[in-house]
């Protein structure tokens, strides 16, 4: 009976070692292409829905400490680029709902205010992930992965509304927070990046 539960413990134990050998985390896994890890090249497909996420990466041709504040820097940059576009589209969609709905149309424009509620905000978009990566032609790289959590995401979106001081219905407040987290935006981002 011992030598029947210590072969399954071994077995078991081999089974296990060849399970986790063969299971990365789909982070580490590199793009085909690139070499790059997949939190470098997608690093929107590790991050829960609703979050905003930027990679940056730089030569690294500095000192860690400079290197990481500069690709954190960038990184943020990104995210409120990304910000950017959302608000330029729920700007687009209030537009048709007041055209199309006969809604009061008095106050700033979205866009207008972006700049500062992103700014005091992109303080809690914090580094997810930092290391030095091979990349290409031997180079080496330093990047930074950042993270602005869904709850985090949404804050802006309602401190935007509330300095536009636009009035409107809670179901037109429902869908402008769709179209800031909408498809749409995504796509214009990728245009806009010339993606």
């Amino acid at each position: 009976m011992i030598k029947l539960t210590a072969k399954f413990i071994a077995v078991l134990g081999s089974a296990s070692l060849i399970a986790a050998c063969a299971s990365t985390q789909p982070s580490d896994q590199s793009s085909a292409t690139s070499g790059l890890p997949a939190w470098v090249i997608t690093p929107g497909n590790l991050v829960d829905d609703g979050s905003l996420v930027a990679t940056e990466c730089v030569s690294a041709n500095a000192g860690m400490s400079i290197l990481k504040a500069k690709s954190i820097a960038l990184a943020r940059g990104n995210l409120a680029q990304q910000i950017q576009v959302n608000v330029q589209a729920m700007d687009d969609t209030y537009r048709d709902l007041t055209e199309n709905g006969g809604q009061s149309g008095s106050g700033s424009t979205f866009s207008s205010v972006t700049k500062q509620v992103t700014d005091q905000m992109l303080s809690g978009a914090i580094p997810e992930r930092v290391d030095y990566i091979k990349g290409p032609n031997d180079t080496t790289l330093f990047c930074s992965m950042v993270v602005m959590a869904p709850e985090k995401n949404r804050k802006i979106f309602e401190q935007i509304i509330d300095r536009s001081n636009r009035q409107m219905s809670p179901e037109n407040e429902a869908l402008l927070y769709q179209e800031f987290r909408a498809k749409r935006a995504a796509d214009e981002l990728k245009n806009a990046l010339g993606g």
